[in-house]
């Protein structure tokens, strides 16, 4: 006798689709961790702000403090303002205090990015006859610089002034 497929009604037999759709969920299972991971990098995202060199140098009346500032995160940092013993660079300057980065003024409006792995110098001119707070600025004070980002992280340092 011989069989013709056409005619023959049987299907596939259920070990076989039973291997069939164990195979597929596997695949499909696969194809959304892979999806999750990318997900998961996309929102794990941070910035890191390290200071690789601050210090404060006398001269001209007042001092000149340098900070050096690596980004070690993963998203770009932009920094949106500095503080000085908590006191933000806008109310203290009047015009006196300068921030220089790139050579170019520093404006908290507009903030400055820096890219994962890249470094940055600011340079801080702080006359003598400003006042921070309640008092001036003085050989042997004590000041804390803070770094603020534009997603709300800050940053500080403290330095000594000669």
């Amino acid at each position: 006798m011989v069989r013709n497929i056409r005619s023959d009604r049987r299907a596939i037999s259920p070990v076989i689709a039973t291997i069939i759709i164990v195979a597929v969920a596997i695949v499909m299972s696969i194809a959304v961790a892979y999806w999750m991971m990318g997900l998961a990098t996309t929102f794990t995202r941070y910035e890191k702000l390290e200071y690789t060199a601050a210090y404060a140098v006398s001269g001209g009346g007042g001092w000149n403090i340098t900070i050096i500032v690596k980004n070690t995160g993963s998203a770009v940092a932009t920094i949106s303002n500095f503080f000085f013993n908590g006191i933000p660079f806008e109310e203290i300057s009047n015009g006196s205090v300068t921030i220089t980065c790139n050579n170019a003024d520093f404006n908290s409006t507009v903030g400055v990015p820096l890219d994962p792995g890249e470094s940055m110098k600011f340079l801080i001119d702080l006359p003598s006859y400003i006042k921070i707070g309640t008092y001036s600025p003085a050989p042997g004070i004590t000041l804390e610089i803070t770094i603020a980002t534009a997603t709300g992280n800050q940053y500080p340092k403290t330095i000594v002034l000669p």
